[in-house]
């Protein structure tokens, strides 16, 4: 279990987390042809669309330094209603894990600020008969930083209600997205004028400018969300809004918390 591939796993949420949070800093600037204001309005309907939702199947793509600049893929629940949650399935091998279950497939959830990967019961050692291993969420970003993720920050698509402030508000063009017809939308902002979200970026070492592109389906729900911020990049797919499945912290008899081992790994440590 590396720290790293794990780091990268924490980063995805991070990034769906913070959403469209990148668009929240200086000034509109108006396209020719286009009103900044009609592109802040639909944006917003957007924003408002999703966040009534309260959750979402999604698959992602992340790309980041602490993925070894390899795509890491998830698929899976997100959920804000009740506070951030996540529940995703990814290849072990993302997370060199393949060691730990039989099937190829790890299942991450996020719940209740921390992380726990399913794996097969181990035969023997520290975690014989476990089958969740946890991860605390401010392990890796930090207190400040995980507290970020919940309350208002949990919305993936919170961030597009402040786009009266963003800088290079865009409308790109009409294209398809998942065999529908969207709005392709973009906006940037400087990494540290994101108010709660800065927390996220900052927890993770990650500064810049956070470019931010969003597609808009004709139900003005977002269909797509991108973000880069350095060499980092995140893909997110919104399949479908509105799921009515829980998300649950795994049975505490089934788990071995590995958040001391996880930090010793992280500072070049034994673990």
């Amino acid at each position: 279990m590396k720290s790293n591939r794990i780091i990268g796993s924490v980063t995805a949420a991070v990034f769906v987390a913070a959403g469209s949070a990148g668009c929240s800093a200086t000034a509109v600037t108006q396209k020719a042809g286009e009103s900044a204001q009609n592109l802040v309005a639909a944006l917003s309907r957007a924003s408002d669309e999703a966040s009534k939702a309260g959750s979402a199947d999604i698959s992602m793509t992340l790309t980041t330094p602490d993925t070894g600049g390899k795509p890491m893929q998830m698929k899976g629940l997100y959920s804000w209603g009740n506070g951030l949650a996540m529940e995703t399935e990814m290849p072990a091998k993302d997370l060199q894990m393949e060691d730990m279950v039989a099937d190829g497939t790890i299942t991450m959830r996020l719940v209740q600020g921390a992380y726990y990967y399913e794996v097969d019961p181990a035969p023997d050692g520290p975690f014989q008969g476990k089958t969740w291993l946890k991860v605390e969420a401010s392990a890796v970003m930090g207190e400040k930083g995980a507290a970020s993720m919940n309350g208002a920050n949990a919305d993936p698509t919170s961030g597009l209600k402040g786009l009266k402030y963003a800088k290079d508000v865009t409308k790109v063009a009409t294209e398809n997205v998942n065999g529908k017809s969207t709005v392709h939308y973009r906006a940037s902002v400087p990494a540290d004028r994101l108010g709660a979200a800065s927390d996220m970026y900052k927890g993770l070492g990650m500064t810049g400018e956070v470019v931010t592109d969003v597609w808009v389906d004709d139900k003005g729900t977002p269909a797509r969300m991108n973000q880069v911020i350095g060499t980092s990049t995140i893909s997110v797919d919104f399949l479908s809004f509105g799921s009515q499945r829980s998300i649950d912290v795994p049975p505490a008899a089934d788990t071995a918390d590995v958040t001391e081992r996880f930090k010793q790994q992280a500072q070049g440590g034994s673990a």
